[in-house]
């Protein structure tokens, strides 16, 4: 071989080795050994070193902590991560991302940042005591009794608000203190009485009764009303898991062993997510797409619940709701789990949260509690695998994860006890892009404007499913049910036809497992005014054997079998 021809062959070797590194993807776990903070506004990155790899955190980068979702910068708040650095405290993180070429060299580039002391955590115990003044109780062990307190900076759970280390709080909007059908439990101290009753805990022989089913509001004085939460007890099993500062755990998720349901088809009803993930499609190589799926527990089994996704305005924060599922909760123990499969079905764009809401809708609780709905980050993005050992890894499609490639809108501090910036600044693109090539910004107006106090703000508010109303006579033109079943789930899909656009048909459904009427989902509307409406309801155990459609119009009611 010539000389100029090896040169050329080098010359080609390194090209290829920059391509290869022009996009790897990585899905890391490790401890925190370090962070860094850039300067400027509170949207700025920095590194963290992970197991003494060190990743670029791009600016406009959001991290999920075990209950809500904060800036880069809040981390650098003195005290934000309780011991950090200190003999014997460890921090861990989830990092996903993508290898790429910054500034002439290759950089590990966050897309996805998941931070907690101990993410694997799961305790489990019996509640030895309560002490009413201060909010503390132990839990029972062997080597003595641990010292515990809901980490509660607003005193929603316990009315003695914790302070010490607000970014690794508790959920008061969606109940992360909680029975395990979603009701919601409260510590009951000295200063929360009245939105803790103790009548809410009924004692039985001696003993508080851990199995409750409430009575529909208004209910009779000194009667357990399902409008309040439902004080936790001394001898409660209880799951939890919390951040240690000094020799306190500071707990943020508690789910008791408690059985508390509310009456059928009334509110409030309570939904509690045990999980949901999200799998991520890819366009290029042979993989594994792994499935989108989600568990919910709810108090009325008797109403479906849907499982939406949550779409975010990268300009101006609002949302909306897409739905995935609509699902019908078993009614058979574990009575009211819901279980969403998707099996191939892709849920795309995903979203960084999705939610669930019963068909009775939602009203506020005497706690101030939205129920009837749960907002639940995701903590498990699935990206897909190799199917073929040895082929080129598949860069992780960050571009596919709007929040992360457009943004989420006007920046709002995650901390509970935070205050929103003087001036509005936007969660925009990462920056470093994650990627090869940023895909292109969100186009939006300038300048930012804060949300108004007290409005929906950037928050999650999907609006509520249409109520019927009095419309011009109509007739119901036809009306159907088919079941498929798939891994099974039987799935019923509710079609009809009115001759009237303006009004809205309704479904119930008759069977072992009777379905409440419920709104359909309006479709197109052709020649005549002729308006065509659906829905689809997955079923767990017993098919339905029919389902009647109404129209607000007051055309009389079509009853069809099931076919």
């Amino acid at each position: 071989m010539g000389k100029f021809a090896c040169v050329r062959t080098l010359l080609g070797l390194l090209l290829l080795a920059v391509v290869a590194i022009a996009q790897v993807p990585f899905e890391m776990i490790g401890q925190i050994n370090a962070l860094t903070f850039s300067s400027g506004d509170a949207l700025k990155g920095g590194t963290m070193t992970l197991d003494g790899i060190k990743i670029i955190i791009p600016d406009n980068a959001l991290v999920t902590l075990p209950a809500i979702t904060i800036s880069w910068q809040e981390l650098s708040a003195p005290g934000a991560m309780p011991g950090f650095g200190a003999p014997g405290v460890t921090w861990a993180a989830t990092v996903q991302g993508n290898i790429v070429n910054v500034g002439g060299a290759p950089n590990y580039v966050a897309g996805l940042i998941f931070i907690a002391q101990n993410p694997g955590q799961v305790l489990q115990g019996t509640i030895a005591s309560i002490n009413p003044a201060t909010g503390h109780f132990t839990v029972a062990a062997a080597n003595g009794p641990i010292d515990c307190i809901l980490n509660d900076p607003t005193g929603f759970y316990t009315g003695i608000p914790y302070t010490a280390a607000p970014l690794w709080t508790v959920d008061p909007n969606n109940p992360s203190i909680h029975a395990q059908s979603g009701f919601p439990v409260c510590m009951p101290t000295s200063k929360n009485a009245a939105t803790c009753p103790p009548t809410n805990r009924p004692v039985v022989g001696g003993v508080p009764s851990t199995k409750i089913t409430f009575g529909a509001p208004p209910v009779a004085a000194g009667q357990p009303d399902p409008m309040f939460m439902v004080p936790l007890a001394v001898g409660d099993f209880i799951s939890f898991t919390g951040t240690w500062v000094g020799g306190l755990l500071t707990v943020n998720a508690l789910t008791a062993n408690l059985g508390l349901y509310t009456a059928p088809g009334t509110k409030p009803a309570y939904v509690n997510c045990e999980g949901a993930a999200f799998g991520i499609a890819s366009a290029t190589g042979v993989v594994e797409v792994a499935e989108t799926r989600a568990v919910a527990f709810v108090t009325d089994p008797s109403t479906t619940l849907q499982w939406f996704a949550i779409d975010v305005n990268p300009c101006d924060g609002t949302t909306t709701k897409r739905n995935i599922q609509l699902l019908q909760p078993s009614q058979a123990a574990p009575l009211g789990r819901a279980v969403y499969r998707m099996a191939k079905t892709l849920v795309s764009p995903a979203t960084a949260q999705v939610g669930f809401r019963l068909s009775t809708g939602t009203i506020t609780t005497g706690n101030n509690l939205t129920a009837g709905q749960f907002i639940q980050p995701i903590f498990d993005f699935i990206f897909p695998e190799l199917l073929n050992f040895g082929d080129p890894m598949i860069p992780l499609n960050l571009p596919a994860m709007t929040f992360l490639a457009q943004g989420s809108g006007p920046y709002i501090p995650g901390n509970p006890l935070g205050t929103p910036p003087a001036t509005c600044l936007r969660v925009g693109q990462l920056s470093p892009w994650p990627g090869a090539a940023a895909p292109a910004p969100a186009n939006c107006p300038s300048p930012c404007t804060l949300p108004i106090p007290g409005g929906a703000g950037p928050g999650p508010s999907p609006s509520p499913s249409p109520s019927p109303s009095p419309v011009a006579a109509d007739t119901i033109l036809t009306a159907s049910g088919v079941l498929s079943q798939a891994r099974g789930v039987v799935t019923l899909t509710v079609n009809a036809q009115v001759n009237n656009a303006v009004s809205v048909l309704s479904v119930s459904v008759q069977g072992p497992s009777p379905i409440a009427s419920q709104v359909m989902t309006k479709g197109t509307t052709v020649a005549g005014g002729v308006t065509n409406w659906s829905l689809a309801i997955s079923i767990k155990g017993n098919k339905p054997t029919g389902i009647t459609v109404t129209s607000s119009g007051g055309a009389p009611p079509v009853s069809k079998p099931v076919a």
